[in-house]
């Protein structure tokens, strides 16, 4: 019996949603891995850049940029959480993300710093010895982003008469056209500014927005970028000739927004990150004195905050249908399309974070259980642990660790550590038997090279200084068995010299 039409075209949609369906979770995927894989400054840097590509996703505070600031964007409304929706990647996307992330890691990075490039055109032009120090402060007070640390004006030595802050204004604007345009400022927006300025071609309009009314953007739809300026103009007339806005139309407006989306938010990102910012942890571990238990909590401090705008969010719940296709009614399908995906991303990009941050607090909390002995005592005691087994305790692949401990800290009383610390393999026959002097005997390569140390410490005003073979026989009676070779090993990766060298 053949089967009916309407039966086939309903499998052959079916099939067709699933398919569709199934493609999207695996890009979701594929984000989170990505995501997971980035360090806090370079997560930092995509977050902006997402911001910058999405106009649904917005940064509504950053802890990192003048203390706690909010900035002039609306909250997402209530409605959205940050629950974790997060779908399975097909093998073959998993294959490869796989391969991407092992090219990635591959390949070395052979860029010259921003803060190198930025020198060497400062420096190719006279400037006098003050200027010189001040220049000199500014280029090395700039994150990845090319953006201030510090406030500049905290630079200024006030016991140099000849620094003022006149000059330190000069300085900031010479810094700010050398290539490439747009560094040492404050953030994003200020960077644009700075780029649509020193350009001849630029819109008037552009510069009215990027100068204190970025906010107009939201959304980056010219009707509604044009009534809100109209608005601001009814109420601060000066404006209207300060930026040459009369007459101004939605075409002109149109104009501004294409031209903003064209300049470079992020102009250092193609500069390898200086080696001289400081580190911040990805986790805190803490104990509690009283009870003698840890507490686990992720830096929240070190990353943006995104949610979706309001006003995206609102256009999105828009249902109204249109039943004549007219010119306007195509363009109202267009940007309603535009708003859903946006904001489809933007929920993305947003579940991708949480998803990073769960899957550091759940590593962290498991380490701790692993490595307590570790938190408790030092670096003596810490135990064998591959990525495999932490994959498995907390329930995700082993790749997923692997990409987790890329280029992530963990600070706890014992100091700052990066995660890939934590996973060493055993060494030794004699790893796990007690010995009566020390405990437990190091059963991991960190715990014999803490050994190894504190035996030459102990050892250091012998009339000999220990040989290799002599450290071997002594790490043996107290049950830890290492060739010679891997003695000479461990003591060349702790720059050690041979007892040849060291000191009689």
């Amino acid at each position: 019996m053949a089967e009916s039409p309407t039966l086939v075209l309903q499998q052959r949609s079916s099939q067709k949603q699933q398919q569709v369906q199934s493609q999207r979770l695996s890009q979701k995927q594929l984000l989170s891995v990505k995501l997971l894989a980035m360090s806090s400054a370079d997560l930092r840097q995509e977050i902006y850049a997402a911001a910058a590509r999405n106009p649904a996703l917005t940064v509504s505070k950053d802890f990192a940029l003048d203390g706690i600031k909010e900035v002039k964007e609306t909250k997402a409304s209530e409605g959205f959480s940050d629950g974790l929706r997060l779908g399975s990647a097909t093998n073959a996307g998993k294959l490869a993300s796989d391969n991407f992330q092992a090219a990635l890691e591959a390949s070395p990075d052979t860029r010259k710093t921003l803060s190198e490039h930025l020198e060497e055109q400062f420096f190719s032009v006279a400037h006098s010895p003050a200027q010189e120090k001040i220049g000199l402060a500014l280029i090395h007070n700039l994150d990845s982003r090319g953006f201030f640390i510090f406030d500049p004006y905290s630079l200024l030595d006030k016991k140099d008469s000849s620094q003022t802050p006149e000059l330190l204004e000069q300085t900031v604007s010479y810094i700010q056209q050398l290539d490439p345009v747009g560094t040492c400022c404050r953030n994003f927006e200020e960077s644009l500014l700075i780029q649509a300025k020193s350009r001849e071609d630029t819109p008037k309009a552009a510069v009215f927005i990027l100068d204190g009314h970025f906010d107009f953007l939201n959304p980056p739809l010219a009707p509604k970028v044009l009534k809100k300026i109209k608005n601001f103009l009814r109420e601060n007339p000066q404006q209207t000739e300060k930026y040459g806005l009369q007459n101004l139309t939605e075409e002109q407006v149109e104009k501004a927004i294409s031209f903003i989306r064209k300049l470079n938010p992020f102009p250092a990102a193609e500069f390898s990150p200086s080696e001289n910012i400081c580190v911040e942890p990805d986790v805190f571990v803490e104990k509690n004195e009283e009870t003698g238990e840890y507490s686990v909590r992720v830096n929240e401090e070190i990353l943006p905050v995104v949610e979706i705008s309001r006003d995206f969010y609102r256009l999105s719940l828009d249902r109204s249908r249109v039943t004549k296709s007219t010119e306007e009614t195509e363009k109202k399908r267009s940007e309603h399309r535009f708003v859903m995906e946006s904001v489809r991303a933007a929920g993305d990009f947003i579940d991708s974070l949480e998803f990073r941050k769960k899957t550091l607090l759940l590593a962290a909390s498991q380490l701790v259980v692993f490595q307590r002995d570790f938190f408790e005592k030092g670096s003596r005691y810490l135990k064998p642990l591959r990525q495999k087994d932490l994959a498995q305790a907390i329930g995700v692949h082993e790749a997923t660790v692997s990409r987790l401990a890329n280029e992530k800290y963990l600070r706890c009383s014992q100091g700052l550590f990066k995660f890939s610390f934590f996973f060493t393999n055993a060494v030794g026959n004699g790893a796990g038997q007690k010995v009566s002097d020390s405990g437990e005997v190091p059963a991991s390569r960190q715990g014999i090279m803490e050994e190894l140390k504190k035996l030459l410490e102990e050892h250091k005003n012998d009339p000999k200084p220990l040989s290799d073979q002599k450290i071997s026989e002594l790490l043996s009676e107290q049950g830890i068995s290492i060739a010679r070779r891997t003695v000479a090993k461990y003591r060349s990766q702790l720059n050690i010299e041979s007892s040849y060298a060291r000191p009689k």
